[in-house]
Parts: C-alpha cells; structure tokens; sequence
C-alpha cells in the first residue's frame, strides 16, 4: 500500500549558518567592528556598544563605554546585528571544545529572543539580582518591557533530553525563582539540536467531592457496615449492595454493586495511617481514577466525573521518569488530551505538585 500523499508543507528548521545574517535589515554600510578577546569575554567599543546594550540588552557595560558579550551573545550579534565573529579561522570551534555547553546557550539565546524577547545572562546581573539559583542562565524581559525599570518576566535554565532530573534541586529551583518574582522557564534541548521552552510552576488541587469526614452518625454506620460485608477480589474490594452508597467520589458501580480499589478500601476503612498521597489527595476532596490510559499513576477530577474531563494528570515522583526525555513526552501526551501533567513531590509533612507546562508562543 503506497503512502498517502501529503497536503501541508513540514517545518523548515533553522540550521544558522556563519557569516550568514539572519536579520531582515540591511548591513550598514560600514562593516561593524570584530569582538577582541578580554577577561574571558568578548569586546566591542563605543558607539555600537551602546546601540547593542540599550536597545537589545546585549553586553556589560564597561568604564569606556564598550560592552563585554558572552559567546552566546557575540552569536546574536553576528546573526541579527551584523556584527562580524572574532578574527579566528575556527573560533566558535575552538569555542565549543573548550565548553560544550555553549552549543546550548547559543541556541536558547537565539530562540528565547525571538520576535523581540530580551535575555540577558545572570553573569552580567550580579549586582542587580542577589541569591539567583546556580541552575539559572538568564532572565528574560518580554518585549513590551523596559529592561532597565522592569523586573524582569522569568528566570531561564536549560537541560537536554537525555538529562537525569533531580527532582529536588528541580523543585528547591521553581522555589527560588518565584521568590523573586519570575516566572520558571525551563528549555529542553533534543539531538536534533531543536529546542521545547515549559514553563514550570506548583498547583494544589482541590475538589468539591464528599468524603468520610462529611457523613454523620448514621451514615458512619452504614458505612461501615457495607464495608463489612466487602468481598476480597483481586486488586480490591466488591460491595453488592450499591443502593445506599454515599460517597460517589469512591468506587466505581459494576454489576449491580460498587467496586473499591484497594487504596480506596483502606481510605474509607481508615486502615491507611501513614500520610500517603492517595490519602492526601481524597483529603482534598479529589475524585481519583487510574491513569494507566496515560501513562500515570492517577487522572484526577475537581468534581463529578460525568460533569467534567480530569484537568489534572498526577504521578508520584518515585515512578516519574528519570530523564527529560520521559518527562517531556508525559507532558506531551497530557496536553494532547486537555490535562496538565503534575509531579508530586512529598514536601516535610504533606506534598507538593509541580506542574510542567509548554510555552505558547516560544
């Protein structure tokens, strides 16, 4: 059977030649000056560095009036500034062997200013930002912002696919950055040298669903009478006597009877004591249904589940992926379906939920 024929155009990706600019503009008509090394960075003199750092937030300032680029930032200039690359036959090789990561920071660089974004490396903020987490690259302005009056929108970091996470140091990271008002935007890099911007941030779920603590006296005992007569089937318990059951978040109805799963048998017969998360999930009044169908632990629901989709997709950090591939095609496959894909992370007492979001727009 032949392939069907195609009817869109695929996507053409940037491949950023040197010596290529890939602005719009036209060159002046003066060639700019080449960057000169000086204290590990990258020299350009007044009045371009001016031009350069109060209009593109490009380079730190020095006492001539230059400016000091990263290597990420003398590749910007040279694609959209039409600033010529040092005089050296293989500088960015020369470059790239002496720090691989810069590969990565010239590609974030690149994307995260598109359509007029400002980013600007935390080694020129020292003293503007105080106690920025190790993992932040940068801070980005979005493009109706004056970078010299606003804060700043979000605090950048970069991983690739095949990245193990430390899902602690992730969440201590999320922490620090909304403590100075920025939102966490994370940038994930695959082989195809092709970049996926999430923006990360913490939920707490709630529902509206009756538990346990809502029944009175009389429903109390009814309760546990029910569960009294529950039969042991495998993987739960079954209640033939559907009729008077009072709690619609827990169990499902199945041959004329109510079908409880094993973890909802323990919650109502008050046999789970430890602080799990399912037990602080159905706390919050969540109604809780397997996820296999998504590949987690649960698909969560605010209310009833034949009055709205699960807007949530939970699972717990021990059965998470361990790379950012993994991660980011849960993500993908809950967002293909109108959910969001929360990590839960057990936080001193309780729990915490990270939410990983893509960017729209970026």
């Amino acid at each position: 059977m032949g392939r069907r024929e195609r009817t869109y155009t695929p996507r053409v990706r940037t491949t950023r030649p040197l010596g290529s600019s890939l602005s719009a503009n036209a060159p002046p008509a003066k060639p700019h000056p080449r960057p000169i090394a000086m204290d590990g960075l990258w020299y350009l003199p007044s009045p371009l560095a001016q031009r350069l750092h109060q209009k593109s937030a490009l380079g730190q300032l020095t006492k001539d009036g230059g400016i000091l680029l990263t290597v990420e930032e003398v590749m910007f200039s040279h694609w959209y500034r039409h600033v010529p690359l040092p005089d050296d036959d293989d500088w960015l090789g020369n470059q790239l062997d002496a720090d691989p990561s810069i590969l990565s920071r010239v590609i974030v660089m690149d994307v995260m200013r598109n359509g007029g974004e400002l980013v600007v490396p935390v080694s020129h903020l020292k003293d503007r930002y105080q106690n920025l987490h190790p993992a932040t690259w940068a801070v980005r302005w979005q493009r109706h912002e004056s970078w010299k009056k606003h804060d700043g929108f979000s605090q950048i970091r970069f991983q690739r696919t095949h990245d193990v996470i430390n899902w602690d140091e992730l969440q201590h990271w999320v922490e620090t950055v909304v403590s100075h008002g920025h939102r966490p935007e994370l940038c994930v890099m695959d082989d195809e040298l092709d970049l996926t911007v999430y923006m990360l941030s913490h939920e707490s779920p709630v529902g509206d669903q009756r538990i346990p603590l809502d029944l009175d006296e009389e429903e109390n005992l009814r309760l546990d009478s029910l569960l009294d007569q529950a039969v042991a089937i495998e993987g739960g318990h079954f209640i033939s006597d559907d009729l008077k059951w009072m709690l619609p978040a827990f169990g499902i109805q199945h041959l004329s009877g109510r079908y409880l799963r094993e973890e909802e048998y323990m919650f109502l017969a008050q046999e789970d004591h430890s602080d799990s998360l399912y037990q602080h999930l159905a706390g919050q009044r969540l109604l809780l249904r397997p996820g296999f169908k998504y590949s987690c632990k649960w698909r969560v629901y605010e209310t009833e589940i034949n009055t709205e989709h699960a807007p949530w997709l939970v699972q717990p950090v021990d059965m998470a992926a361990e790379t950012w591939e993994g991660v980011c095609l849960s993500v993908r496959l809950a967002e293909g379906v109108n959910k969001r894909w929360l990590c839960a992370i057990p936080d001193e007492a309780s729990w915490s939920f990270l939410s990983i979001r893509r960017s729209v727009g970026i």
